[in-house]
Order: C-alpha cells, then structure tokens, then sequence
C-alpha cells in the first residue's frame, strides 16, 4: 500500500472517531497520528513521544476495534514515537512537512470543513427547500431568511448546509467573522466564563459576529439561564442585521422547554425541514459519496445500497468507506456478490443495534410503566427520571453508540449520559439484586 492508502485509512478511522469522542479530544490526541505500516495484520501507528504512552493506555482497544472495522479484518496495533518512525523512514523532513499541511488542514475542518459544499449536496424533494434556502442565506447573508432554522432527524445533511454556507460567505465575504458551535459548546462556554466570572469577555465573542450557526440548538431546552443569555444574543445580532442559522433535530414548537419568546423568534425567518431520502435520491447519494472517495459503482451495487440503508445519510457513508477500504487494499472492482459479502457484517451490525435498541426500550417499560416518548421527554418525576438512567445505562453497555449518539437520542447533553451510567452504577453496587437483573438482561441482549 502507498503512503496515500494510509492517509485514506487514518481520515477514515479520525472520521469514525469524532463520531465516538468530541472534536477537542480527537484534535488533541489523534490528528497526529500516522499509519506507517500494514503488515501481517499488524497496523504501525506513531505519535508524538509526549503522547504514545497515554494513547497507548487509554486508546488501545478503540483503535484496533475502528482499524479492524475500516480494514475488514481482525489487527493487531503497534504503538511507536514518530522519534522511532523517523529511523524508518527516508527523507522523512519531506514527509513531515506534507503532514503538517494534512494536519492543519483537518483542524480547519472541524469547524469550517472545506468538503461540504453546495456543489457536493445532493438535492432530492426530501431536502431541496433547506438546500435552497441555504444558497439564498449564502448569497445575502442577513437579507433573507433571517434567521433560518433547519430541521430533521440525524444524519441526513443539516450540518453539511451549514458548513456549506460557511464555505459560501468565506469566499464571497472573507472579512466576515463567522462562528460555528454546538448548543452543548454554547451552553459549556457560558457556564465556564461565569464559573471564571468573564460574562463580558463571552458577550463580547457572541455579540460582534456577522453570522452565528448554532448545531443541536435544542439541548438549551430546560435550561434557563441557557436560554436567557441566548435570547439576548439572538436580539443584539438580530438587531444589528446580522445572519443567525440554527439546525435541530425537531421543529421549533416542538423543543422541550424552550421559552416561547424563543420559539416565536425561530419561527421569524424561515424554517426548512430535511426529511429521510427516497431511493432515487439515495442512489444519487452513493454515486456522489463514491465519486469523491475515488472509485466507482455499477448500478446494480448501488440499488442494493439503497434498498439496505433508508434513513442515515452516516450509514450511506459508513458503507461507502468500507467499500473503499476493501478497494485500497485489494484493487480489486466491487461487484453485486462483493459489495453483499463485504457489507453483511455492516448491514447484520446495524439490524442488530437498532433491533437491540428496541428490546431495550421495551424492557424498561415493562419494568418502570413509562413508554418511550416518555424517556426521550423533558419530564424529571422521581419514576421516568429512574427509567431514563437505566436506559442510557443499557444502550451504553450494550451498543457501540457515542455519548453524544446517546445524547441525541434523549434530547440530553453528554454530561447527561455520564450522570446517568454513574448513577446506575451506583445503585448497582448498593443493591445486589438490581445488579443481578441488569446484568442478566445484558447477557440476554448479547445472546440475541
């Protein structure tokens, strides 16, 4: 394999970990990563000496589980310093400086990913409305749709659309001071500069933009303090003729405590909904997601593609990088029987979470009386409140999903989900015969 094959299997395994860790943790300890070898299912992997021995600890298994995923086949790690791998290689300054480039590239990508734009957004009538109201904010920014609030389950484009505005008004207006965070990061930034007592120094920072995007705006739901501050910073950007977009995963009318002077003002500009794809519109999907990774499918791969994955845009993703994986390291073409063989594993994972998911939820009505559209709720009674801890529980020991998936699913932020697995772990140490129950759905969900 060349050094490029690697490069291509390191961007898929960053990919697989920002879906799992935060953007800072995957920033600080694996965006200097390098694959230097594959041999003997053996994946050779450096990092800087100061961090080698921590990854090395903490990150063992997660890397040969993710290697092992993108790869297709069961690997060992090997752990070196690039102090080591420099003994390894020629004209390895060369090579250090093109790296430097993919570095600082990937880090720019975290907040303004130069990948996703209008021109790589594949349109269909399930999202054509948000696409073009998104190109419309991009052309004049302020002057329509202000502000403009997408919605629409995970994984189906919001976040793309954002960046892609981004990417618009940077080239058309590069003095523009554009900030791109999350309601999580919203929320964490104002607790901390009130913990450091710096309100003034965050008003400042949110107050002089030219556009604010807000991802996940509906975790400020319940929070009210949250959501005061973020009212006046709406008003004072508002007032000043700047562009606000917000994306969530639900309609306004429908956030959760969420205060109605907030719910009135979402509603101002235009409000754009992105829902699942139809088959048409998937297959034009895959032709585009394998197109940019570089190779090519027949038809007939790409309609089993699509009867296999119906809602996740990720999914479509996913498949596509596995694909591409089998590729690189094969050079062989993928045919119908190839793509059914290579992918059964990955469609069999995917029926199983969400079959899993499903037990799990029904578990826990049976055994707290409260239903699903329950646990997902706002509602903190001493009952649902005891349910939704045992259900975060569950899905984390059993499923492979992130806290921040997790989080999604419950309308919580992850700070949420880790209160909720200490919590239960809690009481499972205090009470045997709780402990015994849990763990023996757990063995029955692995059976299963």
């Amino acid at each position: 394999m060349t050094d490029n094959d690697y490069k291509q299997i390191k961007l898929l395994v960053l990919s697989e970990l920002k879906n799992r860790y935060a953007e800072a943790t995957v920033t600080l300890w694996f965006e200097e990563m390098r694959v230097v070898s594959l041999e003997a299912n053996i994946v050779t992997l450096s990092f800087p000496t100061t961090k080698k021995a921590f990854i090395e600890m903490q990150y063992y298994h997660v890397l040969k589980d993710l290697y092992g995923k993108i790869l297709g086949f069961e690997v060992d790690i090997k752990f070196i310093t690039d102090e080591e791998e420099s003994n390894l290689r020629l004209g390895i300054n060369k090579m250090r400086e093109e790296d430097e480039e993919d570095i600082n590239l990937s880090a720019y990508k975290m907040r303004f990913n130069p990948d996703y734009t209008f021109e790589n957004f594949v349109v269909g009538k399930s999202n054509e409305l948000a696409h073009a109201a998104a190109e419309a904010v991009a052309t004049h920014p302020a002057r329509l749709n202000n502000p403009l609030y997408f919605y629409g389950p995970s994984g189906l484009g919001k976040t793309h659309l954002m960046f892609a505005i981004v990417n618009e008004i940077r080239k058309k207006f590069p003095n523009y001071n554009i900030l791109y965070v999350t309601g999580e990061e919203f929320t964490n930034e104002l607790v901390s500069s009130l913990a450091e007592k710096k309100p003034m120094i965050f008003r400042e920072k949110y107050r002089n933009l030219d556009v604010l995007l807000v991802d996940d705006i509906q975790f400020i739901g319940g929070k009210m303090m949250i959501q005061e501050e973020f009212f006046h910073t709406f008003d004072a950007l508002f007032k000043m003729n700047k562009q606000i977009i917000l994306a969530s995963d639900c309609a306004p009318k429908d956030i959760q405590g969420l205060e109605d002077r907030l719910r009135s003002r979402f509603v101002m500009g235009l409000v754009a909904d992105i829902q699942p794809p139809d088959m048409e519109l998937r297959i034009a999907i895959f032709q585009r997601k394998t197109k940019d990774y570089g190779f090519d499918l027949d038809m007939d791969v790409l309609y089993y593609l699509a009867q296999n994955i119906t809602t996740n845009i990720r999914q479509i993703e996913g498949a596509c990088k596995k694909l591409m994986a089998h590729a690189l390291l094969h050079g062989e073409k993928i045919t119908y029987p190839l793509a059914k063989t290579i992918l059964s594993e990955f469609f069999a994972v995917e029926k199983s979470k969400a079959s899993k998911i499903d037990k799990i939820f029904e578990y826990i009505a049976r055994r707290y009386g409260v239903t699903e559209e329950e646990l997902k709720s706002k509602k903190r009674n001493a009952d649902i409140t005891a349910a939704r801890h045992c259900a975060v529980y569950i899905i984390r020991k059993s499923t492979n999903l992130s806290q921040k998936d997790v989080g999604r699913m419950f309308n919580k932020d992850h700070t949420t989900i880790i209160y909720s697995v200490s919590t239960v772990e809690k009481k499972m140490q205090e009470d045997p015969a709780f402990e015994r129950e849990i763990n023996a759905f757990l063995a029955e969900l692995e059976k299963n």
